[in-house]
């Protein structure tokens, strides 16, 4: 799920706004929901999130202010993202919804005049304004937790590959039911703790801006790893993530990086 995520805009100008989409749209799927980051395109105006069919645009700003300012257009005063519901940090809800109220009676948001409706146009983020500043650099215990949420999401998936090819391989092998389970059990315990571990090692590097001079030394650790099952997959989308294509092999272990070399300082045609 690494390549899912915007980690390598987070060094950018208002990387933050980036952490703070990735870690609600993580928080809306551990909640059961339908959420996916579809703003990497920057179109204009267009929704930075979809949850269950219901599109979003992230503020995060510093104050209530600035956040509710952002979503209107500085030059007729109007609500920018008609049909969106507008995201804002945990801790600026309540103002927000205050200054949102002002804004409708003004007349400044289509399609409604009752001042009642800035609860239902804006929506509390799962994650505060110094949370999303946190989960945008390394070596802290919200960005960590976020890496760490984020890999378990991937290890789920692993987990039941690993047990059922570990469980086939050993029965071939001659292996009863329960040894065979045994061993199902550990590897794919050990596959998901590995996919863990090194996803959250490398979501934190990508925070660093660690370039070419550590190429070497990640390499060859990669390679150590890759030598495993689990270790292939890690590398396998780490590159597919770095690349937009799939690949897989020894061009995925050599790949990754070079994804750390030349990360994008991308920045968005609108800040956050």
């Amino acid at each position: 799920m690494l390549e899912q995520t915007q980690i390598p805009r987070y060094r950018s100008p208002g990387g933050h706004g980036y952490a703070a989409e990735d870690a609600n749209n993580l928080n809306d799927l551990f909640q059961g929901k339908t959420a996916k980051v579809i703003g990497i395109s920057n179109e204009l105006n267009g929704a930075d999130r979809v949850v269950n069919g219901v599109f979003f645009q992230s503020k995060y700003y510093q104050s209530a202010s600035k956040t509710v300012a952002a979503a209107f257009d500085s030059n007729s005063g109007y609500y920018r993202y008609e049909g969106q519901i507008l995201e804002v940090p945990k801790d600026q809800w309540q103002d927000c919804v205050k200054l949102m109220r002002r804004r409708i009676e003004q007349g400044k948001v289509r399609g409604t005049k009752n001042p009642s409706d800035a609860e239902k146009i804006v929506r509390q983020g799962t994650v505060t304004y110094q949370q999303a500043k946190n989960v945008a650099r390394a070596g802290n215990i919200d960005s960590l937790i976020f890496d760490a949420k984020t890999q378990i999401v991937t290890s789920i998936s692993v987990f039941p590959v690993s047990f059922v090819v570990t469980f086939t391989h050993s029965r071939l092998r001659g292996e009863s039911i329960k040894d065979a389970t045994m061993a199902a059990l550990g590897c794919a315990v050990l596959s998901g703790s590995t996919m863990i571990l090194t996803g959250v090692v490398s979501a934190q590097l990508l925070r660093t801006g660690i370039g070419a001079s550590g190429a070497t030394s990640i390499r060859n650790g990669i390679q150590a790893i890759s030598r495993t099952p689990v270790g292939k997959e890690v590398a396998r989308r780490i590159a597919t993530g770095s690349l937009r294509k799939s690949i897989a092999g020894a061009a995925a272990v050599n790949q990754y990086p070079n994804f750390f070399a030349r990360m994008p300082l991308q920045q968005r045609s609108q800040q956050l």
